[in-house]
């Protein structure tokens, strides 16, 4: 049986508490909803004074594309004017936005990964906030693939990025609210920040072992081994000649190119024998995305057991694999690529794979995937440790 899980935007009696009387700022998306299937906008413009929303990624309500940026347009449902706060010019809330509003609400889904730029956008709000003198109160949401595990790289201290900051690990193995006070507390943002929690998860809980449904939150993961394996799988995205799903039904699940002996990447991986994921040979036609149209030569990716498959270590041993055989096919696609923004004082990175592994020696052949997950097993260590605290679930 599914346990029964309350998000932070269906505990009304805290909500009530927290916002009645006062002007509400809120950011949020498509993929916030509560028990009943409504949308944070609507389920918090009906009950409070909302004064101003603001988009990040994919709009208020999802319905905007990936990469695309509307700067400010007016929500019909609610008619109130709708300011990006991701795009070149800001990502954060100026201090005459926020005039207009006495307190800011977060409530936003995110996928546990490091690259997820949400993250970010929350930690800029906060320093906003703290700017400003506003409280924040951030409706927090499980950790879809569990809140035990973490995997991959660290992020260095001095690299400040929209894929990658705070020294995470690549699988955060946090809450977006935990994540809130790991970023108060070991960054000293001094922002009057509460946290409504999540009622009846447990760390070790994906989200499909709850009984919330799965709305997307983002389109490019449709359910949650296909989030599990972005883990890894993301850092396809830098691979500008590689497809890792994208422009088909299974994004993260699938990776290839039309000149890829894919028969010996399969043969390849299965003589590893990686835990708890096996290999298959497909061919598919991207309809969007890196050879959108072409016959690709593919390998899907096929998740066994959760507990003890490393998404991480499987996506770099696949592009060691795809490296091995077709090195001179291999294009790295620099820091233009994604939809991140310029950071001030951040490392010079100057291909996007770099940006998403926090480490650039991978891509200059000084690091195979073996050596760079040993290279990171230190941080990965201090990571969980100064995580700790900051922990709301057991």
């Amino acid at each position: 049986m599914k346990t029964k899980v309350l998000n932070g935007l269906d505990r009304l009696d805290i909500l009530d508490r927290l916002l009645k009387g006062r002007r509400v700022g809120l950011v949020t998306g498509g993929s916030a909803i509560n028990r009943q299937h409504e949308l944070a906008v609507d389920v918090l413009a009906s009950r409070y004074q909302v004064t101003a929303l603001f988009n990040t990624i994919y709009g208020i309500r999802g319905e905007f594309v990936y990469g695309e940026r509307v700067e400010r347009y007016v929500d019909g449902p609610t008619g109130l004017p709708v300011t990006s706060i991701f795009n070149r010019q800001r990502t954060a809330p100026t201090a005459e936005m926020m005039e207009q509003v006495d307190v800011m609400v977060f409530d936003i889904k995110e996928a546990g990964v490091r690259y997820y730029e949400y993250l970010y956008c929350l930690a800029n709000l906060m320093k906003a906030c703290a700017a400003c003198g506003k409280p924040l109160v951030v409706l927090d949401r499980i950790d879809p693939i569990g809140g035990v595990k973490v995997e991959g790289t660290v992020c260095p201290a001095g690299m400040h990025t929209m894929v990658g900051d705070y020294e995470l690990a690549t699988r955060t193995a946090m809450t977006i609210g935990e994540f809130a006070r790991y970023v108060q507390g070991e960054f000293a943002v001094p922002v009057e920040l509460t946290i409504v929690p999540v009622e009846g998860w447990r760390r070790r809980q994906y989200m499909d072992e709850t009984d919330l449904p799965w709305v997307l939150p983002s389109p490019s993961l449709p359910h949650v081994d296909a989030n599990l394996l972005y883990t890894g799988m993301c850092i396809f995205e830098g691979v500008a000649t590689v497809n890792e799903g994208r422009g088909t039904s299974k994004p993260f699940e699938l990776v290839g190119a039309p000149w890829m002996d894919a028969d010996e990447v399969v043969r390849r991986m299965r003589r590893r024998g990686l835990d708890g994921v096996s290999f298959s040979r497909v061919y598919y036609i991207p309809n969007a995305s890196k050879h959108r149209g072409e016959v690709v030569n593919g390998v899907q990716i096929h998740v066994l057991d959760r507990e003890t498959i490393e998404p991480f270590r499987v996506a770099v041993s696949l592009l060691d694999e795809i490296r091995g055989l077709h090195e001179d096919k291999i294009v790295w696609a620099d820091c233009s690529a994604g939809h991140d923004v310029k950071a001030e004082a951040s490392l010079p990175f100057e291909r996007y794979t770099d940006k998403l592994l926090g480490d650039a020696r991978y891509t200059t052949g000084e690091l195979d995937g073996e050596g760079l997950i040993a290279a990171h097993a230190q941080a990965r260590d201090r990571y969980l440790k100064r995580k700790q605290p900051y922990e709301l679930y057991e």
